[in-house]
């Protein structure tokens, strides 16, 4: 089955805003990336476009120490999916991806809203242990969020694991 990796908004504005667990999220991302490269699975990209994260702002760029190689593709997306108004589908299909590995921010945001679009859409997902991060709401920490979203994606939406274990699948 053809894999794509999908690196979804790691920007550098939400990076400096210090989201939970940042340095080790960087370091499994760098990880997933390289690992992906060398085993040529595609690295797509996708980058988050709002009020906030203006286009051409230094804080919407994709942040430097995971950006993309010349070639790779990004898509850029105006809503929680990484599907909506991006022609990410048509791509994938047009390559004839059907598993998506998933990494990248926020956990209960773009994360979950794209796992769920992707699964309706019928493609075979993997989310990266330890690979999404987000930060607290009110009165729940970030950390609990993302247990939380993990626990609910694996085995209903996706399968949650390792890089090893998930390419070991293959």
């Amino acid at each position: 089955m053809k894999m794509a990796l999908l690196v979804i908004d790691i920007q550098t504005a939400l990076i400096e805003a210090k989201p939970y667990a940042v340095d080790n999220c960087l370091s499994v991302w760098q990880k997933a990336i390289a690992t992906c490269r060398e085993k040529n699975i595609e690295v797509i990209y996708v980058r988050h476009n709002d009020d906030e994260l203006l286009t051409g702002s230094h804080g919407w760029e994709i942040y430097g120490a995971i950006a993309p190689e010349v070639g790779e593709k990004i898509f850029d997306k105006h809503y929680n999916s990484a599907f909506k108004e991006t022609h990410l589908q048509t791509y994938l299909d047009s390559q004839a991806i059907e598993r998506l590995i998933i990494i990248g921010m926020a956990t209960n945001y773009c994360i979950d809203t794209t796992v769920k679009v992707a699964f309706e859409f019928g493609y075979d997902l993997a989310v990266v242990k330890n690979g999404t991060t987000t930060f607290a709401e009110r009165e729940i920490t970030a950390e609990q969020l993302i247990q939380h979203y993990e626990n609910t994606w694996n085995g209903r939406f996706a399968q949650v694991a390792d890089l090893e274990e998930i390419l070991k699948e293959d």
